[in-house]
């Protein structure tokens, strides 16, 4: 699940500060490293949603079928579009950041020999860790027969939100107004309650085209810059006039001075069912953060929506607030690999 809040999340570096001719310079030199590896790699657009939307309709549901997901995914290290691999009955997304290429959600009937020869390909003409994420159990366990792959651990940062496992909230169990466990007694909804009671009001609104510039929006991400960019394709995707009516879920929570306390965005994956790709919240009263997962989630319930896809969690301490959701277990499983750099050699 895609949380930030500043008690959760620490920088886990200091940034390295690139001019933007710098950054630049390395996007094309990195592009044009990635197109000797094949000539069916090339740069993502707003007009690929299609394509990509078109094939997750041939895949099972699942977390990863979302083009806000591809968006964050495939980010480069400036928050800027990543890139795509198209053909051999194969799609998937691709980026290049944090001196690792990532390889997103390989789909198609070719997915298998190709997304091995891929990684061959990169192995030997790029020094840098790849890592491939939401793979599906079958083309994981192609992969590890090879043994070219490593599995994902907890200790490591590269594989972000693939790090600890997928959770889905199942809203009927929750919010049904005579069983479900968020009208019971629990350390989450007492939490709620104390916000609602103690605490100053919340507005809501529903569309995020000024939020940037409001009060309160930066000190979002005070603990965790580089987190910021991995939102920004997906704030312009939601702010552009290709949006689909009703695809997207966004709610901006703010108090009486304007100043913004939560940001929330989710996707319609099928009927009835959303996956949550934005959920930033700050710190500023005791239980903020879960009176507005409480408030978006049964707004989101309201809608007719039944289940609510989180996703993984890039940290232990994440993972463990997820838990506290109530959450379910997917029926699915995927699971990020790795190749390290060849023959020991140093990433660009």
């Amino acid at each position: 699940m895609e949380i930030v809040d500043t008690q959760m999340v620490r920088a886990s570096h200091t940034p390295v500060v690139r001019t933007p001719l710098h950054s630049n310079l390395l996007e094309e030199h990195m592009f044009a490293k990635l197109a000797t590896v094949s000539r069916n790699i090339s740069r993502l657009s707003p007009e690929d949603a299609d394509l990509f939307r078109t094939t997750f309709q041939n895949e099972e549901t699942c977390y990863a079928n979302s083009w806000l997901y591809l968006l964050r995914s495939t980010r480069n290290n400036q928050g800027k579009r990543g890139y795509k691999f198209v053909g051999n009955e194969t799609l998937m997304g691709m980026s290049y950041r944090n001196n690792t290429v990532y390889l997103v959600h390989p789909m198609g009937a070719g997915r298998f020999k190709t997304t091995l020869d891929l990684c061959y390909e990169i192995r030997s003409r790029m020094q840098c860790p790849t890592v491939l994420k939401k793979i599906d159990q079958a083309l994981y366990e192609y992969l590890s027969s090879t043994k070219l792959f490593q599995t994902a651990t907890d200790s490591s940062t590269l594989f972000e939100e693939e790090t600890f496992p997928e959770h889905i909230l199942q809203l009927e169990k929750l919010y049904n107004p005579a069983s479900g466990l968020y009208h019971q007694s629990i350390p989450f909804m007492r939490k709620v309650k104390r916000f609602a009671k103690s605490s100053p009001k919340l507005l809501v609104e529903t569309e995020i085209s000024d939020v940037e510039s409001n009060p309160g929006f930066q000190n979002l991400f005070a603990f965790n810059p580089e987190k910021y960019k991995s939102y920004m394709q997906i704030m312009r995707e939601i702010r552009s006039k290709n949006t689909l009516n009703g695809k997207y879920k966004i709610c901006v929570y703010y108090d009486e001075h304007r100043t913004i306390h939560g940001l929330y965005i989710s996707e319609l994956l099928e009927k009835k069912i959303m996956g949550l790709y934005c959920a930033v919240s700050s710190r500023a009263f005791p239980g903020i953060t879960e009176w507005m997962d409480h408030d978006f989630f049964q707004r989101i319930f309201y809608d007719n929506i039944h289940y609510l896809y989180l996703g993984g969690s890039e940290t232990q301490g994440v993972d463990a607030y997820v838990k506290k959701l109530l959450p379910s277990t997917p029926q699915y499983l995927m699971r990020p690999l790795s190749i390290g750099c060849q023959d020991g050699g140093l990433p660009l």
